[in-house]
């Protein structure tokens, strides 16, 4: 009984074979994948090779401050900036620094909280003494604050702008005096960088802006009229160490390894 179904399938797969080989079946392999760079996805292996070099240099940085660290506090503006009370900061090139403290500003309380935040061992300031004339990157700020052992560089500027009441745009100079009442907003916007001293890594950033509203009218001189601007340049950075000392608790949590658990991880 068993040679008939022996035999039947003998034949239907004779039957296949000749088929196959007469080209009557045949089958269309898949297509090639999509090429996923099109979609701006660079495989793991190419991302290296394709990495710009500025931007290669910047992800290679690495943290190396350690903590508690000593911060270097500098004040930064714009090449050839001046206000009424400081016509002109030091140095040239891309940036001047401020080496004189305006204490309506960046009162010593201010400055005292960031003293007070967790891991911070002290701060410090810099003077012209430490720094060359001409000021081209951070690397010059960097330089200085080497010279006073400390690990963070706090770098902060102030971006001061008056604006008439029916101007959107800044306004360069004031007009005040007998007769002339417009109300004069005046905004200021506060920021800041912590940096590795050895490297230059960003450890975070902050920023706060603050508004001061006045009448030209309750202005008689021009020293009325900067500690207005004064004024909101404080407000501007009073929230600013409010921002920073959030972020230093960041930077704290991420990079400040208990020397306990450091002792562990050593052993």
């Amino acid at each position: 009984m068993q040679r008939p179904t022996t035999t039947l399938l003998g034949t239907l797969l004779a039957a296949a074979l000749l088929l196959t080989g007469c080209g009557t079946i045949s089958y269309t392999t898949p297509g090639a994948a999509a090429d996923m760079k099109a979609f701006g996805i660079t495989p793991p292996d190419q991302r290296e090779q394709l990495t710009d070099d500025q931007i290669k240099k910047e992800l290679q940085r690495k943290p190396l401050a350690t903590f508690p660290a000593n911060i270097c506090i500098v004040h930064v503006q714009s090449n050839n900036y001046g206000n009424y009370r400081n016509p002109r900061a030091y140095g040239t090139g891309a940036y001047s620094v401020v080496t004189t403290q305006d204490t309506l500003v960046e009162t010593d309380k201010l400055l005292e909280n960031i003293a007070g935040l967790p891991m911070v061992a002290g701060i410090a300031t810099v003077n012209r003494i430490l720094l060359p004339n001409e000021l081209k990157s951070d690397m010059q700020l960097r330089q200085a604050a080497a010279k006073l052992h400390t690990q963070i560089l706090l770098i902060y500027t102030f971006d001061t702008h008056f604006y008439n009441e029916n101007h959107a745009s800044p306004a360069d100079v004031i007009t005040f005096g007998f007769g002339k009442h417009q109300n004069i907003r005046i905004t200021s916007t506060a920021s800041a960088a912590l940096l590795d001293v050895r490297n230059g890594y960003v450890y975070g950033i902050a920023q706060a802006t603050a508004q001061h509203e006045q009448p030209t009218n309750s202005w008689n001189n021009q020293e009325k009229a900067d500690e207005s601007r004064r004024k909101a340049e404080s407000q501007a950075f009073e929230q600013l160490i409010t921002q920073l000392t959030h972020t230093w608790k960041g930077v704290v949590h991420t990079y400040a390894v208990p020397a306990s658990t450091a002792a562990v991880n050593n052993q």
